[in-house]
């Protein structure tokens, strides 16, 4: 957990282990903002419990680090743009982390590459988060 900028003195709010996903829930820096960091595969077997536990948070940001998952399939793409989509209709914030190119190529594929907002790291989203809307530039990972 050190490795993705917390310390172990954060408060573990959650932690969900699925068969093959891992999730740890933390708050972040900024107020109302969540840290899910993903460990294993977004697919069908994980992807519904996944997004009940999205569900349960209610953040008012979520940051997803998914630098630790290696791959999803179509289930894990529609939970994540369920997601997405439940978060735009009410006004919050969602920041997918150290997404890496075969999840890209599957949102490529499925041409759903541009709907998210996608940074690095978890400093990177939290930096856009400090900056206000008009001045905040993103950087694509």
């Amino acid at each position: 957990w050190e490795e993705h900028g917390r310390s172990r003195g954060d408060t573990l709010q959650g932690v969900m282990a699925c068969d093959k996903l891992q999730i740890q829930v933390c708050d972040g820096v900024q107020p109302g903002e969540k840290i899910m960091l993903l460990d294993g595969f977004l697919n069908a077997e994980t992807a519904f419990r996944f997004a009940d536990l999205v569900r349960q948070q209610q953040p008012a940001t979520l940051v997803m680090d998914m630098s630790l998952v290696p791959s999803i399939d179509s289930s894990g793409l529609g939970v994540l743009i369920g997601i997405y989509v439940s978060f735009e209709k009410s006004a919050r914030r969602l920041f997918l982390v150290g997404v890496n190119d075969r999840i890209l190529e599957v949102f490529r594929t499925c041409k759903v590459d541009d709907v998210f907002t996608r940074c690095p790291t978890v400093a990177d989203a939290e930096q856009a988060l400090a900056t206000p809307p008009a001045e905040a530039s993103v950087p694509s990972a």
